[in-house]
């Protein structure tokens, strides 16, 4: 846990590409034939990406609608990348994104106009677990947690996340376990196994860009400033995540997050205890985050 640098990474590189790069295909798995004995032999045990089908029911299509309904005058943080955001190299940003708060009804209001789209605004990460709209969305994902055994990590509850088509959240990863349930609409979702990070050129720590972000760009790779890309781009795996679809995505996996289609999507994300704990050897960058915030936890209370 103490290197930074990725040398970890390598030592324990060829186990994870033996296990976990057999097939570059991510199953499909119905809801009703998982139970948490299956789900944590096969899938978290190892740290394997599923897509788990037929979990969300008659909540998707989530209407935006109901959406404004429910929450409408929450005032919430929304993303704002601009619209010349995605076409400078990585390397030149200054910041993540600019943050704007905003109720979410005047949010949709932008998103129905073409506003968010243009401006790359997203609604992201809104934790709506004590709101009316928990009540549709919560129950397909209270179902995934008794069908997988998965466990809640306090204190959040889950994520609301809204935004036009073609936006796309770059490449990171997360120091949890976690699930992304689409309402709404598809996502193409890109994956990467832990062990592959350092040829996917994180952030500097001191960089002032969070260090769980990779620099390059996946679709338009500078193989001259990262020539290290093309060993990762050669594994990776390409996910089409269909409405009413959950990927569940192990601490340690890379992603990158696209929305397709022609109209707004909407998904629903949760974070999940890492089980067992021993899996954070598997992902020691994401392991050190894991630790870090458990540590910060501790010194909050």
């Amino acid at each position: 846990m103490q290197n930074f640098d990725g040398r970890i990474d390598i030592q324990i590189d060829t186990f994870l590409k033996n296990d976990q790069s057999a097939s570059l295909e991510v199953p499909r798995v119905s809801i009703d034939d998982l139970t948490p004995k299956r789900f944590h032999h096969e899938f978290q045990r190892p740290g394997k990406p599923v897509i788990i089908t037929g979990a969300l029911g008659k909540a998707a299509p989530l209407q935006i609608e109901t959406v404004v309904a429910l929450v409408g005058d929450h005032e919430v943080p929304v993303r704002n990348y601009g619209a010349l955001r995605f076409t400078r190299p990585k390397t030149e940003w200054k910041k993540y994104c600019e943050m704007q708060i905003r109720k979410i009804k005047d949010y949709c209001d932008l998103l129905l106009n073409g506003v968010a789209k243009q401006e790359h605004m997203y609604l992201a990460l809104v934790e709506m677990g004590n709101t009316p709209l928990r009540s549709v969305i919560g129950p397909g994902i209270d179902l995934i947690a008794e069908r997988t055994g998965l466990q809640k990590e306090e204190p959040n509850d889950v994520n609301l996340w809204m935004g036009p088509s073609g936006h796309i959240e770059p490449l990171h990863f997360d120091g949890l376990d976690g699930t992304l349930s689409q309402f709404r609409g598809s996502k193409k979702v890109s994956l990467f196994r832990p062990g592959l990070s350092s040829s996917l050129y994180p952030f500097k720590i001191n960089s002032g860009l969070p260090p769980t972000f990779s620099q390059p760009y996946i679709d338009k790779p500078d193989f001259k400033t990262f020539p290290n890309l093309r060993k990762a781009l050669a594994e990776r795996q390409n996910v089409i995540l269909n409405e009413g679809e959950t990927l569940y995505i192990p601490l340690g996996w890379w992603h990158e997050v696209e929305a397709l289609g022609d109209d707004y999507i909407a998904s629903v994300n949760r974070f999940w205890k890492v089980a067992p704990v021993w899996r954070i050897a598997l992902a020691p960058r994401a392991g050190a985050f894991y630790i870090l915030s458990k540590l910060m936890s501790k010194t909050i209370k």
